[in-house]
């Protein structure tokens, strides 16, 4: 079950209590180290995020902690550019950063990110051990694309839709619905974007820190064999790789 959730005004009184004790402990403090995640933080209101993310959790059972403090440093650590091991490690070496992210004796543990995550962005896990699938030797010349796998799969779609389908399951779906009210409502109340302003996606390509050749899980480099297509274990098994524009190497 969803547990306690300490609001948007308790935790700027918690950031602005923490600072003023840590700098009277120590007068050298630098704080401008940090000033643009402290600044992004600050007006990072997750009130209505709990609304969105309790159908998640279950009513009964022990009580999930520190969620806000958990998104708000998913937040942080990709603001400042970290994985998430760097990161878990920079924040129990960092009083800084753990202020910022609204930790104070208490800091989650790694685990408690990826089940997080998985709360917001509900995959259908595949398989982390599967078939290796070499990219192809032929190297395709300036201007052109590999051949559609798929062909007609773009009209299959549109007439799903004309027919009144409509994809409502999307995994990604409870995290459109949380940027929507902490960012783009937000933006709108301040008069920073239009109420008619019209808004179209495309397929956007998301880096991710999994890598496509995977991990061996064979004994074949031991037997003098270094280049075999035995099945290997991935971190990120819901990762696609492609060649999008000149972004060669993201998912």
């Amino acid at each position: 079950m969803l547990g306690y959730w300490r609001t948007h005004c308790d935790y700027q009184k918690f950031v602005f209590d923490t600072f003023s004790k840590l700098i009277a402990e120590n007068p050298d403090l630098n704080l401008r180290e940090y000033e643009t995640a402290i600044l992004k933080a600050d007006i990072l209101d997750l009130d209505p995020m709990k609304e969105i993310i309790a159908h998640t959790y279950s009513a009964t059972g022990r009580p999930s902690e520190l969620q806000p403090e958990i998104f708000r440093s998913i937040v942080i650590m990709n603001h400042l550019g970290f994985n998430l091991d760097e990161w878990h490690k920079k924040l129990r070496q960092n009083a800084v950063l753990r202020t910022i992210c609204g930790f104070s004796d208490k800091l989650s543990g790694v685990a408690s990110y990826y089940d997080f995550i998985d709360r917001i962005i509900q995959l259908d896990e595949k398989p982390r051990e599967k078939s290796f699938k070499r990219k192809p030797s032929k190297k395709l010349k300036k201007g052109e694309k590999l051949p559609n796998k798929r062909i007609g799969i773009v009209k299959k779609i549109v007439d799903k839709i004309l027919d009144g389908r409509r994809f409502e399951n999307r995994p990604e779906r409870t995290l459109q619905e949380i940027f929507a009210a902490v960012s783009v409502q937000k933006s709108i109340d301040l008069g920073l974007v239009s109420e008619t302003v019209s808004i179209s996606g495309d397929g956007t390509c998301i880096e991710t820190g999994a890598s496509s050749y995977g991990v061996k899980t064979c004994d074949c480099k031991s037997r003098g064999i270094y280049k075999c297509d035995c099945n290997r274990r991935f971190s990120d098994p819901n990762a696609t790789w492609g060649c999008p524009s000149a972004e060669i190497g993201q998912p």
